[in-house]
């Protein structure tokens, strides 16, 4: 189920000028405090007491001269997970598009309740980016192997458009996020009687496959 969630600009406030994340659970805004709105890298974030859910339309004044506050973007997300200490939601506003990764520092104390927060898709882009920068492998040096080829470039296609869709904050066929174990025993094998350059190639090519979907799949929903 999607709901709301709103990030503001607030200003001329006690804490300095700052982003407030609003992410509506039933009838209240679960809040965090941050400083930028770019998730490439990650970020501190804080975790404030819950807030109205009139903030995710509100803009102007906060009372008792804590500043105002714009809002930057606003839409709709849903959870892929909402642990006490890991939360990864899907964002669809009019200005981001993907899956946000909120991560608590340590337990809170007396004065702040420590958290990350980072774009949930930068470690699997980084290895897709990887293997797109890498040459494609040769066609292969026999019928057999070649039809081994066959099975990984399906793979390649299939998982770049898995990051894509995660990325983008869209739905992953969770499913489909799979790599033929068979066909690596194969190559392994091979590999084993007969040292040829291609073989090492299609091995190290199909790890790489490998550690895209691992990734993918450490993002898997979770209740």
């Amino acid at each position: 189920m999607s709901n709301r969630f709103t990030i503001s600009r607030h200003t001329d406030g006690p804490e300095g000028n700052h982003y407030d994340l609003f992410l509506q659970v039933e009838d209240t805004l679960k809040t965090w405090r941050m400083q930028r709105t770019m998730f490439d890298a990650v970020q501190p974030a804080v975790h404030l007491e819950d807030h109205r859910t009139q903030y995710l339309d509100y803009e102007g004044p906060v009372s008792k001269n804590r500043g105002n506050v714009k809002i930057w973007d606003s839409g709709e997300y849903s959870a892929d997970m909402w642990l006490d200490d890991r939360v990864i939601v899907a964002v669809h506003g009019k200005q981001i598009h993907g899956r946000l990764r909120l991560e608590r520092v340590k337990p809170p104390d007396k004065e702040e309740d420590r958290w990350t927060i980072v774009d949930a898709s930068v470690a699997v882009r980084k290895l897709a980016t990887t293997l797109l920068r890498e040459s494609e492998l040769d066609v292969a040096p026999s019928p057999p192997l070649e039809e081994l080829r066959t099975i990984l470039s399906a793979e390649e296609r299939s998982l770049l458009s898995f990051v894509d869709a995660y990325a983008k904050g869209s739905d992953v066929p969770w499913s489909k996020v799979a790599v033929d174990q068979t066909a690596r025993e194969k190559l392994i094998s091979e590999r084993a009687r007969w040292r040829h350059p291609w073989l090492d190639a299609a091995v190290a090519h199909a790890a790489r496959l490998e550690s895209i979907a691992k990734e993918l799949l450490a993002g898997r929903p979770r209740p």
